[in-house]
């Protein structure tokens, strides 16, 4: 295959990371490459990346649009020409541990451990880092701060038991085919955070109950021969709403509970009289891009990265040596 039929192939493809990606790569370059699903995916994994790489070389991150079209670009790629270990794939497992969906296999593919990137990101150690560099807690009480670190473990786990009925509608509605707008179902229309602790909202938007308002969000007809409660059930088992329950939803709780921390500051922190001063707003759309920096690298990534881009860079060494 030569060159201007590879690209040829891409055009074909209506990929546009794709072609993009072909225009920019070079055999000589000490750059790496891989794609991602969503637009906001290279805000978590160039980061994680980057902490692993030489100085001297870089990462480029093309968001191919969805899993599908990361797989294509997999497929389409001609492997004679380009080493594996260089170009390498990022996709969430979303819920394929119990939804049978036919999961593309390679040495050169990531697959999430939980849900999505983001599932790995809400952790303790990254809240830490929030409060501390973000929302102005960096000179406080170190026991006080610990305290709220914990409190945010516990509500964490509280809130993902609560999103056990909502992932269980998502659910259902996926096993039966459905394609749902899970974007419009929204964290805060269903939830608050208050001095820290998560509360549920039980009307929704003033609708009559949260199914409806699932439902009507989701823009999904109610179906009422379905039983939800076997979902539920399944999503309990095995601790999946531990690893399963969707990425954007874990994140926002991340977002808000520090954001409830600075509000509520002189009930969460005896030490201070008034919330200190933030150095960045935390907000739904700059959370990603200010949060996912501050997160440690999964080890699962780590190992995956060590095998492939690492790898590949201690080749290119050993060739130019």
């Amino acid at each position: 295959m030569t060159m201007l039929s590879v690209h040829e192939a891409a055009i074909s493809s209506r990929i546009a990371s794709y072609h993009e990606f072909l225009s920019r790569y070079s055999k000589r370059s000490k750059v790496v490459y891989g794609f991602v699903e969503g637009k906001e995916d290279p805000c978590f994994y160039r980061g994680f990346i980057e902490q692993l790489l030489p100085d001297d070389w870089n990462a480029e991150l093309w968001p191919a649009g969805n899993k599908d079209k990361v797989y294509q670009i997999h497929t389409d790629l001609d492997w004679r020409r380009f080493p594996k270990k260089r170009i390498c794939f990022f996709v969430d497992r979303d819920l394929s541990d119990i939804i049978p969906e036919k999961i593309a296999r390679d040495s050169n593919i990531y697959i999430t451990d939980g849900y999505s990137i983001e599932n790995d990101i809400v952790k303790k150690g990254t809240c830490k880092r929030v409060l501390s560099e973000i929302c102005g807690y960096a000179n406080v009480n170190h026991h006080e701060l610990e305290n709220v670190c914990v409190l945010f473990e516990r509500e964490f786990t509280t809130f993902l038991k609560l999103m056990i009925p909502i992932m269980a509608w998502i659910l259902a509605w996926k096993r039966s085919g459905k394609r749902p707008n899970l974007n419009d179902i929204r964290m805060k229309d269903l939830f608050c955070i208050q001095n820290g602790c998560i509360k549920a909202i039980e009307t929704p938007k003033r609708n009559t109950s949260i199914i409806k308002y699932l439902h009507d969000q989701g823009n999904v007809i109610i179906d009422p021969s379905i039983d939800v409660s076997q979902f539920e059930n399944e999503f309990r088992s095995q601790g999946h709403y531990k690893k399963i329950t969707r990425g954007k939803y874990v994140f926002w709780f991340l977002v808000e509970f520090c954001n409830s921390v600075h509000r509520d500051t002189t009930t969460l922190f005896r030490s201070l009289s008034k919330p200190p001063k933030k150095n960045i707003t935390l907000s739904d759309s700059n959370g990603i891009t200010v949060i996912g920096p501050r997160a440690r690298v999964p080890m699962s990534l780590r190992k995956f990265l060590k095998e492939t881009f690492c790898a590949h860079i201690d080749q290119f060494g050993a060739k130019a040596a």
